[in-house]
């Protein structure tokens, strides 16, 4: 799996580099293979000067969906945990979301042949041909 930091405006050590690092990894490393990248951009919107200034922007790639988290802070790890804990949340919302619409029975679903649930949409339907 593939990790990009990329930052604006601020300036990363080493160590704090490689902590993002880790916990993207062990983070995403639960969806195995559907996991196919994460892109975290940080910016220091205030320069120096301090504060909840700190912007968090992560992309979680999967193979079939994209998850993307903002978040702001003061603190780059704390704000790094936070973002990640957050999107490993929404990526587990979504993959339940992606199975439970794939479990649903096709006969429920309306088929093209059906009734249409309003008129604008019938009269959209009778005046396209089959063959078309």
């Amino acid at each position: 799996m593939r990790v990009f930091i990329q930052t604006h405006g601020l300036i990363l050590s080493r160590e704090d580099r490689e902590h993002i690092r880790q916990r993207l990894h062990q983070a995403l490393t639960r969806f195995g293979r559907q996991a196919m990248g994460a892109t975290l951009h940080l910016s220091d919107t205030n320069g120096p000067r301090g504060g909840e200034d700190k912007d968090c922007h992560l992309v979680v790639e999967l193979e079939d969906t994209t998850t993307v988290v903002r978040d702001r802070g003061g603190a780059v790890r704390a704000l790094v945990d936070r973002a990640v804990h957050r999107a490993v949340h929404a990526v587990n919302r979504q993959l339940k979301e992606m199975q439970h619409r794939a479990q649903r029975v096709p006969s429920l679903s309306r088929s093209r042949h059906e009734a249409p649930r309003n008129r604008r949409l019938a009269r959209a339907m009778t005046a396209i041909p089959d063959g078309a």
